[in-house]
């Protein structure tokens, strides 16, 4: 087996019964970046990757390219 860069199957917070003790402020400060980036900014595809992978999170073993600039104050 091949394996010349990072593992794209990581669990950041791990799974079954022990859970990382920052997971919850993690899913705060996730939130808040979130609501900053649309509320703020906005992005249009460059290239997308067609394909998409369903697994406990989404994955596009193709890449998924934006463009994000921030938008315009009326």
């Amino acid at each position: 087996m091949d394996q010349k860069g990072a593992s794209k199957n990581f669990m950041g917070f791990g799974g079954g019964m022990r859970f990382c003790v920052g997971t919850d402020f993690t899913k705060v400060q996730m939130a808040v970046f979130l609501h900053c980036l649309v509320t703020k900014y906005r992005w249009r595809t460059v290239r997308g990757g067609g394909e998409i992978v369903r697994t406990p999170g989404l994955q596009f073993p193709n890449g998924f390219h934006v463009e994000i600039s921030e938008r315009q104050t009326e």
